[in-house]
């Protein structure tokens, strides 16, 4: 990592043009509780340091010497600017080169315009919409590499359990309703072979005076049929 960041450090200073993109990731120790902060540090330390398989973070893009990321808010834009590394509301942890941009200090802040206007601070998800969500979407804009899987794997993996779950609870509802379906029209054909049903008995019918065991009776039944259908 410091022979690339040094590779690119110098390609800027010769060029003049292109900038250094950074990924910085925190730890995430922003509760009310100190112990859990520190749970959360320690977990990091041991899913990520030691098994590698990444953790709760928190992460953020500086470009041309400011650090841009995104957060929850009632209303406006969730994006926000600070101090490269300085962000006071986590921890700092490392620093992860992304790659150069050619794009220009101008071109950069009509795309940092457009994301302010895209990403709301309402909007704010920490499964499908988190900062490390917007640093993506950031560094793609820019034309540099893709954060590291384990920075937002957490997340990542989360949201793809929700909508399993999800999906797996919406089609056990749906094979209930089709099973109570189909019981309730198994029911009502057996119903109609022992003429319980809708169909009228052998020799009768719903119309008045028609057929040979129709009365007065018969027929007022008959009508009053033909106005419960109606």
């Amino acid at each position: 990592s410091g022979a690339r960041g040094g590779g690119v450090e110098r390609a800027t200073r010769l060029t003049g043009v292109m900038s250094l993109v950074t990924l910085h990731v925190y730890d995430i120790t922003n509760t009310q509780y100190e112990a859990a902060n520190a749970s959360i540090q320690g977990l990091n330390r041991f899913t990520k340091d030691i098994l590698g398989a990444g953790g709760i973070f928190h992460g953020a893009v500086e470009v041309n010497g400011d650090e841009w990321s995104f957060g929850y808010c009632d209303r406006g834009s969730g994006v926000y600017c600070c101090r490269p590394r300085g962000n006071t509301g986590y921890t700092y942890r490392e620093s992860i080169p992304l790659g150069v941009t050619a794009l220009s200090p101008a071109r950069v802040r009509n795309i940092l315009g457009a994301l302010q206007a895209a990403w709301q601070g309402h909007e704010y998800d920490l499964l499908a919409r988190n900062c490390n969500h917007f640093c993506e979407a950031f560094a793609e804009m820019l034309g540099v590499g893709s954060l590291p899987p384990w920075v937002n794997r957490f997340a990542s993996q989360a949201d793809a359990t929700v909508a399993a779950v999800n999906y797996a609870s919406e089609q056990t509802q749906k094979f209930a309703e089709d099973v109570g379906n189909g019981l309730s029209n198994f029911g009502n054909g057996i119903l109609s072979l022992f003429g319980a049903g809708n169909s009228p008995p052998r020799g009768r019918t719903t119309q008045p005076g028609v057929g040979a065991n129709s009365g007065p009776n018969e027929g007022r039944r008959g009508r009053e049929g033909e106005r419960g259908a109606a």
